[in-house]
């Protein structure tokens, strides 16, 4: 007969390893998830693309990047972020018409952003240039060193 004692040793160590297998099988969930969202984030992009692309010329939309400071407070600190943009030339009255300025929310932009919306049919009306911003830390404008806990004090702007 097993002793109570190494009974009890087995039946935590099953436990252990049944906890494992769940932790293991929340974490596959959460990476499949993520996995899945970005796939439907693609295939949005690219449906709505092809939509706003039919009344919308494509050639006019420009992805571009450029290097801002990651501390504007900070003049010693020379560290930048890569931040994305798109802008749209499709409606622009050059070179004295207005700019749109379209700040991306809490999330990556995409060509899309100047390609329908509202601030488009603006844009469209008034014959401005449109220009999208990606927020710093989301989409493709994370900085340098990512979400390290000591960096996400560049995330607030106070």
């Amino acid at each position: 007969l097993i002793s109570s004692t190494v009974q009890c040793d087995i039946l935590l160590l099953v436990l252990c390893v049944f906890s494992l297998f769940l932790l293991a099988g929340r974490i596959l969930s959460k990476i499949n998830q993520h996995y899945r969202d970005l796939q439907a984030r693609k295939h949005k992009e690219f449906f709505l693309t092809l939509l706003a692309s039919k009344s919308k010329p494509l050639q006019h939309v420009t992805e571009g990047r450029v290097h801002q400071p990651l501390d504007h407070f900070n003049r010693q600190n020379v560290k930048t972020f890569t931040q994305r943009f798109f802008i749209n030339e499709a409606y622009w009255q050059r070179p004295d018409g207005p700019v749109f300025l379209f700040i991306g929310g809490e999330g990556p932009i995409y060509n899309f952003d100047v390609l329908a919306g509202h601030h488009v049919d603006m844009a469209k009306e008034h014959r401005a240039l449109l220009l999208a911003v990606e927020h710093r830390f989301y989409g493709d404008s994370i900085n340098p060193d990512e979400m390290k806990q000591i960096n996400i004090y560049f995330l607030c702007p106070l």
